[in-house]
């Protein structure tokens, strides 16, 4: 095998990348929210629409069709990774396809469509191989890790709920069926080996951003508790390991990398609240953010937007908003209902106020009995709002370049040799495959799980918001006891009931990302 330089481009570089790389995402919510046509649930239809399964129909019939599934894929793209790996067998720097071993053959399940996302490259086979390489050489397990699974956003656009439901799950079995296809190809190299030959850390990282969006850490504690239950009942204890970032970070990185990363997020803090906050003007948005666009700090060229721009719209559906705790006798359908109307309009005044009619519409809001909403104060709270979103973009890209600022990846500084894979490509990382229903890929911590329909008339595990799910007259599932739907399932399904759902989902699921 060839050992000659690899592009920076494919390796890990330090610093934002300013050409393409995303932070985060959730630019269909603009539009979710501005739709009429979608309305969520009010709570006497969503009860009487929901249906019931008991605990052990999950157990015994639901687990084990997915879990099969999943199984039945990681096998058909085991057998599809050999004869991809020969014909690259010149990415891998070889003379002949003779020459392809279990190396390559590992290193193409990891660059499967179905599992790695996007068209542009941002990992090197050649450079990946070497690292599979020395693990095969050696008889050891090829461990990867991924940041991701922070905690369940508490937008009642997004989602119902806080804890783990099937959407949690949908995303362990797609990291299952990576671990699963390279432990394929791996064992039948070496089938002399025993134990687990593949397996993912995921670095639930809730605790790095919670206060950031303002979620109280008891919010973090309860997901990943529910993360742990979830990893048990599948089984994938062996497979699967979550650790919290916070965590991982003190005890495995060294003390000086941390005081880096610690003055990089206060440096650029200040840096960009200096360069942003003059820019913030609610009363002409559209100019705000075009300035915002053209003064940034760490700008990103193939995004029109900007960065900055990008990351404040998607944080408008993900800030649990001080403002509207503050609201006095807001019930939870009126709190569902204010929110949808502000944050759909948040870069569009209601009125033109002075300073002073602006504090005056705060402080009757502050010694109201109850909410009234007037011109005045839904200004009041916009502007509110918006300088929450404002603020948290700042802190959370500061947050971002303390790790992208850093000679080395801090993850593969505390996890050396493993296998880093991400949600977002990012240079000398592995940008993973979700699956996307109705053109949208939504993360599982950012939607509710929803079973529909394929082109191909079968069943596909999918996240979606729930305005979205709800607004298509999808039917919620509960499990016996529980006020928070495991699942939806979409009405272009043809099952009248859970019960004849179950019964059909055994020979009916497909596990395929892209089509």
């Amino acid at each position: 095998m060839s050992h000659g330089p690899v592009a920076p481009a494919l390796g890990y570089t330090a610093g934002l990348d300013r050409i393409e790389e995303a932070v985060i995402s959730a630019h269909c919510m603009q539009g979710l929210a501005r739709d009429g046509r979608l309305a969520l649930y009010d709570d006497d239809r969503f009860t009487a629409s929901a249906l019931t399964i008991t605990a052990e129909a999950v157990e015994q019939t639901l687990i084990p069709a997915l879990l099969r599934a999943c199984e039945a894929f990681s096998r058909e793209r085991a057998e599809a990774a050999t004869a991809r790996a020969r014909e690259q067998y010149r990415a891998y720097g070889l003379g002949d396809p003779r020459e392809v071993g279990p190396a390559q053959v590992v290193t193409e399940v990891l660059f499967d469509r179905q599992y790695q996302r996007g068209t542009r490259q941002t990992c090197s086979r050649e450079l990946l191989c070497r690292t599979v390489a020395a693990h095969v050489d050696a008889d050891r397990p090829i461990r990867m890790v991924i940041p991701a699974l922070p905690f369940k956003f508490s937008s009642p656009l997004r989602t119902r709920g806080r804890l783990p439901d099937l959407a949690e799950l949908n995303f362990l079995l797609e990291l299952y069926e990576i671990a699963a296809t390279v432990e394929l190809v791996y064992r039948a190299a070496r089938p002399g080996l025993t134990g687990r030959l593949a397996g993912f850390t995921v670095v639930s990282d809730g605790s790095r951003f919670n206060r950031i969006v303002h979620e109280p850490d008891s919010a973090v504690d309860r997901y990943r508790a529910g993360l742990q239950r979830w990893v048990r009942r599948l089984g994938l204890d062996q497979y699967i390991t979550l650790v919290d970032y916070r965590s991982l970070l003190r005890e495995a990185l060294p003390p000086a990398a941390r005081e880096v990363k610690a003055a990089i997020a206060a440096d650029a803090r200040i840096e960009y609240a200096k360069v942003l906050w003059p820019v913030l003007d609610p009363y002409e948005p559209a100019t705000m953010l075009r300035t915002a666009a053209a003064v940034e700090p760490d700008p990103e060229y193939a995004n029109p937007e900007g960065r900055f721009v990008s990351l404040l719209k998607s944080l408008v559906f993900t800030v649990h908003y001080r403002t509207l705790d503050r609201v006095p006798r807001l019930s939870a359908p009126a709190y569902r209902a204010l929110y949808r109307e502000l944050t759909a309009h948040l870069f569009e005044p209601y009125a033109v106020l002075s300073p002073a009619e602006l504090a005056e519409a705060g402080a009757a809001l502050a010694t109201a009995a109850r909410f009234a909403p007037t011109d005045a104060t839904r200004e009041y709270l916009r502007q509110a709002m918006l300088r929450e979103a404002w603020a948290t973009a700042i802190d959370y890209l500061a947050e971002i370049k303390s790790d992208r600022e850093l000679a080395e990846d801090p993850i593969l500084t505390c996890l050396p040799g493993q296998v880093r894979w991400t949600i977002h490509a990012k240079p000398g990382q592995l940008a993973i495959a979700t699956a996307t229903a109705n053109g949208l890929r939504v993360q599982a911590w950012a939607g509710v799980a929803v079973f529909k329909l394929t082109k191909r008339k079968e069943i596909k595990l999918c996240t979606l918001p729930v305005l979205a799910v709800e607004g298509a007259g999808a039917v919620p599932v509960r499990v016996a006891g529980a006020e928070q739907p495991l699942f939806y399932l979409h009405p272009d399904l043809p099952h009248a009931d859970a019960a004849a759902f179950l019964g059909a989902l055994g020979g009916s699921l497909a596990r395929r990302r892209v089509s």
